[in-house]
């Protein structure tokens, strides 16, 4: 893909309409009409749908790595259960917004069902935040498998939170204790082996 103002243009087009018709919507023709160029101008920049689609979530899933990245490293220490709590709370709380974001992300789950490059996309994503999330988690964690036993609990219980966190018996702060809870078992359980 070529970057330049016309090719974010497509992409803000594309998200547009994602947004509006979802990704059936999501033609490059309809595209080309609403970004008022023609069908082989946005060919030149993105080859196909997929390739559209691709960048589309670049923008906005490398966004997410990128806030997952800044994060600080947990270590053992005082406060450890607090400063888990609270990245815990922060991962939740996206899903108590209706964001743009939250939307695509939506609309990527959906849009991966039926779209196996959107399937391979998201999944080395997920791959990805994974391994960003245990080097945040790996100091404080008693072991290798309490580490990926930790991790795998926290990514599909947040982004599970993003469809029915307003559904929930227990509000933000009482789900927040209970995945705090369950994560630090988690991560203090010594190897059985």
């Amino acid at each position: 893909m070529k970057n330049n103002p016309k090719s974010e243009t497509i992409i803000d087009c594309a998200l547009e309409l994602l947004n509006t018709q979802g990704d059936h919507g999501v033609t490059m023709r309809q595209v080309a009409q609403c970004a008022d160029i023609s069908l082989s101008n946005v060919q030149y920049y993105f080859k196909n749908k997929d390739e559209l689609l691709t960048a589309l979530a670049n923008r906005y899933f490398n966004n997410c790595l990128e806030d997952i990245r800044q994060l600080p490293v947990l270590t053992d220490g005082d406060d450890l259960s607090s400063e888990l709590a609270q990245m815990l709370r922060g991962f939740l709380s996206h899903g108590l917004e209706v964001s743009e974001m939250c939307r695509i992300f939506r609309e990527y789950w959906a849009i991966a069902t039926r779209n196996d490059v959107i399937e391979k996309y998201l999944s080395d994503y997920y791959l990805e935040m994974s391994d960003i999330l245990s080097e945040k988690l790996r100091p404080i964690s008693a072991s290798p498998e309490a580490l990926s036993s930790a991790v795998s609990v926290i990514i599909p219980f947040v982004e599970g939170y993003s469809i029915t966190a307003h559904s929930l018996p227990k509000n933000i702060d009482g789900v927040t204790e209970l995945l705090t809870s369950t994560v630090m078992s988690l991560i203090n359980k010594q190897n059985d082996s």
